[in-house]
């Protein structure tokens, strides 16, 4: 027998298991409800959980061998994992010529995300999501956001290269991890497919960025890129098929068209709003007979950031706040605040007025004291990070307001707003909606989708048909430049106001 720790709810059950049995089977026999739409076989990989110094697993396939301490989904990112599988397209398994390549065919979705990298290795026999693992984006020690790696590719010698190398050895050593878990070689990866934002994608390739930061604004490339491994050095089979997804513009990336192109098509939601919010916020207006899109530079505070205790929604980070509790990634001693709990925290000093609506501070406030926090440093809100978070915040609603005035339309023509990004794994809506994040007129139409990047990585991994979606998605795209519309200023400093 082997026994489990289980993280539920704030409460750590111990339950025992016969050895071998497939962790869904446990958990389920123990009375948890985990949500496996495929009925755990494997596809859908919606049944992950965390167990600890080993991250995400999908547990229909997890074989519990040992004890293991398991820390499931709060009742929030569990609701993201239904609405991501009922709102994404369905297509068949067709992963393209590149499959005839090996015996026993592996493919790699991977979405860069400027804080985040996510990869998910899937066997393109059964479409079987086998493993999923993530990263911090080792570039950041080099700058935070966008903007800071472009100047350092063009004030560093070899600055281009160093990113590049960077992020290649990183998703080396993932793989590697990756190809160890499935009990396959390199030579079995044969297709690795690349979502992110234009600049990431540029950093990839080892294709200079210096263009994106400097009016124009011009990427130099924004069309579909097919490689080898080889040419980036990837630990897969030397011919494996490099797809990287196509963007829309200088900030509007692959991973806006990877996730909007994963929405299935519904005359429930005939007009919706997409919105990214991360460090570049990207934002899509839906509608029957055209696509708008715009982005806002929103700063890295909702990711951690230029927050003087804010870190990645990685384990130890404080996710989510009220007055008497809070909860942390991992169920782990609290190391920091990430954007989610940031939004919490920030939302109920401006309900109890400790916040006024100008956006000062009164004093700044302790969120957890030395005593009890994992690096002996108390956790607080300060002044400079109430003014990061007024101008992101304001970036992201006056870029809502600009496109629904391009498209002469009003809230109450708006069917949905699809939150996407692994910031709405954990946001609170509620939070959201009181500090002006998300419009108010929306509170009730909000639906989470999280990391829709990532899903659409999967989908052009697993099938050619999305390359279809993809281009019909492109063929009805406008992007809106908001520097050029004149009411943006007016709208960035009504937005200001909490």
């Amino acid at each position: 027998m082997v026994r489990l720790h289980i993280h539920h709810q704030g409460k750590v059950i111990q339950i025992e298991s016969k050895e071998g049995n497939t962790l869904l089977n446990v958990l389920r026999e123990n009375g948890f409800e985990i949500y496996s739409p495929c009925g755990g076989n494997g596809t859908c990989g919606k049944c992950n959980v965390m167990v600890r110094n080993e991250g995400l697993v999908p547990s229909c396939l997890y074989p519990v061998k040992e004890s293991i301490e398991v820390i499931l989904p709060d009742k929030r990112e569990a609701r993201v994992l239904v609405e991501q599988h009922q709102h994404t397209v369905v297509l068949p398994l067709m992963p393209g010529k590149c499959a005839e390549l090996s015996v026993y065919p592996h493919g790699i979705a991977v979405d860069i995300g400027t804080t985040t990298v996510v990869l998910y290795l899937v066997n393109l026999i059964t479409g079987v999501i086998s493993e999923t693992m993530a990263f911090l984006n080792p570039q950041t020690k080099f700058g935070a956001d966008v903007i800071t790696r472009i100047q350092f590719t063009t004030t560093h010698d070899k600055g281009l290269e160093i990113l590049q190398k960077e992020l290649i050895s990183s998703l080396n050593r993932v793989m590697s991890e990756l190809i160890r878990f499935a009990g396959i070689t390199e030579n079995e990866i044969i297709k690795i497919v690349f979502a992110g934002n234009t600049t990431m994608l540029h950093l990839l390739l080892g294709i200079s960025p210096k263009s994106l930061a400097l009016a124009p604004f011009r990427a130099q490339f924004l069309e579909e890129q097919i490689l080898q491994g080889e040419q980036l050095g990837l630990k897969s089979l030397p011919q494996a098929e490099i797809k990287v997804l196509p963007s829309i513009s200088a900030f509007v990336g692959a991973d806006i068209v990877a996730g909007l192109a994963s929405i299935a098509p519904s005359d429930k939601y005939r007009n919706y709003l997409f919105m990214d919010i991360g460090t570049n916020g990207e934002l899509a207006l839906v509608t029957d007979s055209k696509i708008l899109c715009c982005s806002t530079a929103a700063g890295p505070a909702f990711e951690g950031a230029r927050i003087s205790c804010g870190m990645g929604a990685v384990e130890g980070a404080i996710s989510a706040f009220c007055e008497n509790e809070i909860t942390v990634i991992g169920d782990e001693i609290p190391a920091g605040i990430c954007g989610s709990g940031l939004i919490d925290i920030i939302a109920f000093l401006a309900e109890k007025g400790l916040l006024n609506s100008d956006g000062q501070l009164k004093a700044d406030y302790l969120v957890v004291p030395e005593t009890r926090t994992s690096s002996g440093k108390a956790i607080s809100i300060t002044q400079d990070d109430i003014r990061e978070v007024q101008l992101a915040k304001s970036a992201i609603a006056s870029g809502v307001k600009i496109l629904l005035k391009q498209a002469g339309i009003t809230f109450d023509q708006i069917d949905a707003l699809f939150l996407a990004g692994g910031f709405g794994n954990y946001i609170n809506t509620e939070s959201a909606v009181r500090i002006g994040l998300l419009p108010s007129e929306m509170k009730e139409k909000i639906i989470p989708l999280g990391n829709t990047s990532g899903t659409g990585a999967i989908l052009a991994l697993k099938s050619v048909r999305f390359d279809e979606v993809i281009q019909k998605l492109l063929e009805r795209t406008q992007h809106i430049e908001l520097a050029e519309d004149e009411d943006f200023a007016i709208e960035f400093a009504m937005n200001m106001h909490f």
